[in-house]
């Protein structure tokens, strides 16, 4: 294990990480040969295929990430740093799904792909460059800001593609012919909602109902 997913590892303490792992017997989360293929073809860009025995995590922070990569150049025996709040904000800001694993050529370098997913509400361009702006400050415009250690990639996943989403203000290193690449969730068809409302069915936060849509 290098250096970089040494520290993923660490970071890793979300209980439902550990549950769902456990209750499925996969405490590893290993990714199945299908999702890997999948995110291959998606992220035409990456230099090798993703290995079965890939660092997996899911709601992983943000200034997770951020520690993981500035520990390996900067750690300090006092373990206390200034804040840069450009880059440690303190909050439950994470990435749905984290993928890692070592560059087959240099194992000290890793590649890291983040990938965010809405399985029902689209994205908003308010949602989008919120996090895309945060990533870019850690990894700068082409990624580079830490070339020695990690490569990022992004990508978004969700049963439709959003329409209107304006990808213009993400950082190079996000993009791949222009855009931020998208791959499908699958979904059944008979999932269902409730949904307040008043007397007459019509959607009220404030409602004394409430009824079953379809999603």
């Amino acid at each position: 294990m290098n250096k970089f997913i040494r520290n993923l590892s660490e970071f890793n303490r979300k209980e439902r990480f550990y549950l769902i792992g456990k209750a499925l017997g996969n405490e590893k989360f290993s990714l199945s040969e299908e999702f890997r293929k999948s995110l291959n073809m998606c992220l035409t860009k990456l230099p090798m295929e993703i290995p079965s025995d890939s660092f997996v995590a899911i709601d992983f922070h943000i200034d997770w990430i951020y520690g993981s990569a500035f520990l390996i150049d900067n750690e300090s025996s006092s373990n206390l740093y200034t804040l840069n709040s450009d880059y440690i904000k303190a909050t439950q800001e994470d990435v749905d799904l984290l993928v890692s694993f070592p560059d087959k050529f240099n194992k000290e370098i890793s590649h890291l792909i983040m990938c965010e997913c809405k399985a029902e509400t689209g994205w908003t361009n308010k949602q989008l460059h919120s996090k895309t702006e945060r990533i870019r400050k850690i990894f700068g415009e082409d990624g580079n800001n830490f070339k020695n250690i990690v490569i990022p990639y992004f990508i978004i996943i969700s049963p439709k593609k959003s329409k209107d989403l304006d990808t213009s203000v993400a950082p190079a290193f996000m993009k791949i012919d222009g855009d931020i690449p998208w791959m499908k969730l699958s979904l059944p068809n008979n999932l269902k909602k409730i949904t307040r409302c008043n007397s007459i069915k019509k959607n009220d936060k404030d409602g004394k109902y409430w009824k079953v849509d379809k999603t």
